[in-house]
């Protein structure tokens, strides 16, 4: 008994889920103006080979039966149009993952006879053109496909597509006229195809002879012969006028395929003019003219680059291959152009040249040779209260040099950028007494030591505006591979009145007094140069605030100093200064 409810119940699913085909109709009527089946099927098995096909009625299932197919594109149901058919009877059935295995049936009619549609029928207006002639080709009683088209042959030539000469489509137009121009001097045939074929529908002929005020496209050069450094002025006369002319450079003998453009310029709707193009490699090269965005060559002419003896190959070079995160990237150049716009970039590795993947960068202001630094502050940094200590991320990149403003870059070198421990030089950490090495340059006190293990420098004012005290803390060598300063600031009790802190540098340029200063803050004054002292102000605060909150104030010398002196460089530093507050750990670090 549970066996007979168990196979009822599956029959009962499989009543539930059966594959079903029905067409829209019983009886399909050409007289009624039918012209299509619409097949709708549900519950096929989803998979993108199932398929629905037509056969003569009660014929077998072989393929070679059927009279019309079509995929089901995976859809489980859906509907399927088909053109009509001849008078008869039909079966359509549906068969999944390429089979010929029958899921479902359904049987319909067509009666009547399908109107006769006339033959595709071409005209031209006239039967010779000039070749500066627009040539109108009218078309009938074309398909509707919108891959219709019409093409020009030389006039006897076989069908094959890479005989046409030019061609359009009809964009499914069944009547319609398309238009022809700059059809070069000859006979052709004029031919229509359905759909993409190769099957010629329709025919007319024309003749197109030469136009006697027209004259040939010319293209000139003041020399056959160029070194790689020449600008190479390139004269056309009669083109067309259109603002997509252009004149390319390819590789001798190459085709005329886009990819093979060594260099391109448009024309810029100009008939008669001419165009520089620079920067040609070495080789041989043939100079062709195109109208109007086109592959169709309109004249050539041939040049040859040489070498320049004189000229070479820009050079890139960094004074190492990898980098801490806040070290600056030192880069030598030689034998770039010596224009005021040439630059240099850092870009992450890979990125495209569009100027937003720009990290940091320079003009060489004219320079042909030399060093830039990059990977510090931004160029014309104006610093106002809070900037950052700028750092690259951790990972690969590129420099790239550019000529002229240009994003065409002539030469790139790679480096990397790796997470470092920092190695630090301690000048002062304040334990039990204080470093023998501060000198007491002015003021009423010497440096102190303090019991919350701190140097207390005291600031002497004078009518409340000027502080006279100084004091230097040497440094008993002069330290040439670390630049950056760091030292706590506050913290000790005592509201410290106005100070600064700083150090004595050597650099390419002389001596030089850096300092940084939250007076400078307080009155929103920038950086700024007088004679050998450079005054930055804080990006955090030193003074107001420091009473019970001590600040660890951190600083890279050499990036400080390119925001007023972009050409100076560190060589060393020599010794810190300071002209109050209560300090602790100063030191310097790697980076």
């Amino acid at each position: 008994m549970i066996k007979q409810i168990l196979f009822t119940l599956s029959l009962f699913f499989i009543f539930l889920n059966a594959t079903t085909v029905q067409t829209d109709k019983l009886l399909y009527d050409y007289d009624n103006g039918d012209s299509n089946i619409t097949v709708n099927f549900s519950d096929m098995n989803g998979t993108a080979t199932d398929w629905i096909g037509i056969y003569p009625s009660g014929s077998s299932y072989e393929f070679e039966n059927v009279v019309a197919w079509k995929w089901t594109k995976g859809q489980i149901e859906g509907a399927i149009s088909f053109n009509l058919l001849n008078a008869g009877n039909y079966d359509v059935r549906a068969f999944f993952k390429n089979s010929l295995t029958k899921r479902a049936e359904y049987t319909f009619s067509i009666i009547g006879e399908p109107a006769i549609i006339p033959d595709v029928n071409l005209t031209t207006t006239k039967v010779t053109y000039l070749n500066t002639d627009i040539v109108p080709v009218t078309f009938q009683y074309m398909q509707g496909n919108t891959s219709d088209w019409i093409g020009i042959y030389p006039i006897g030539s076989n069908y094959e597509f890479k005989n046409v000469i030019t061609y359009k489509q009809t964009d499914g137009d069944i009547n319609g006229t398309i238009n022809f121009e700059n059809l070069p001097v000859g006979e052709y045939d004029i031919r229509a195809f359905f759909n993409n074929s190769l099957s010629k529908e329709a025919s007319t002929s024309i003749t197109i002879t030469a136009d006697p005020s027209y004259h040939d496209v010319n293209l000139t050069t003041p020399k056959p012969s160029y070194l790689n450094t020449d600008t190479v002025t390139v004269s056309f006369q009669y083109m067309q006028g259109n603002s997509s002319d252009w004149i390319g450079v390819y590789p001798a003998g190459a085709s005329y395929n886009f990819e093979n453009v060594v260099s391109y310029k448009q024309t810029s709707g100009d008939i008669n003019g001419s165009i520089d193009f620079n920067d040609l490699p070495v080789g041989e090269y043939d100079i062709r003219a195109f109208f109007n965005n086109s592959l169709s060559k309109e004249a050539s002419i041939s040049i040859t680059v040489i070498a320049d003896p004189d000229y070479h190959e820009v050079t890139l070079e960094l004074d190492k291959n990898g980098y801490a995160q806040n070290e600056l990237i030192y880069v030598k150049y030689n034998y770039m152009q010596g224009n005021k716009t040439d630059w240099i970039g850092i870009y992450p590795a890979g990125a495209s040249y569009e100027f937003n993947n720009v990290i940091d960068w320079g003009y060489l202001n004219g320079s042909t040779s030399g060093e830039i630094s990059l990977g510090g502050f931004p160029a014309n940094t104006q610093l106002k209260g809070s900037t950052a200590m700028p750092a690259l991320a951790p990972g690969e990149y590129e420099v790239r040099a550019f000529f002229k403003n240009s994003l065409s870059t002539i030469k790139v070198k790679s480096f990397t950028i790796t997470e470092q421990n920092v190695t630090s030089t301690i000048y002062e950490e304040a334990k039990q007494n204080i470093s023998p090495n501060w000198q007491h340059i002015s003021g009423p006190y010497p440096p102190q030591y303090i019991v919350q293990e701190m140097v207390r420098l005291k600031a002497n004012w004078i009518n409340n505006t000027t502080n006279t005290s100084e004091y230097t803390l040497n440094f008993d060598a002069k330290n040439t591979t670390q630049k950056v300063l760091e030292l706590d600031v506050g913290g000790a009790g005592r509201w410290t009145p106005h100070f600064n802190i700083g150090v004595i540098v050597q650099t390419t340029d002389g001596e030089r007094r850096m300092l940084w200063d939250s007076f400078l803050n307080h009155y929103q004054v920038s950086a700024n140069i007088q004679g050998h002292v450079l005054s930055f102000p804080t990006y955090i605060e030193l003074q107001n605030g420091t009473k019970n909150n001590q600040k660890h104030f951190r600083v890279n010398v050499d990036k400080y100093l390119k925001i007023l002196e972009p050409n100076n460089k560190v060589i060393s530093i020599s010794s810190f200064f300071a002209t109050g507050g209560d300090l602790d750990n100063i030191k310097l670090s790697s980076h």
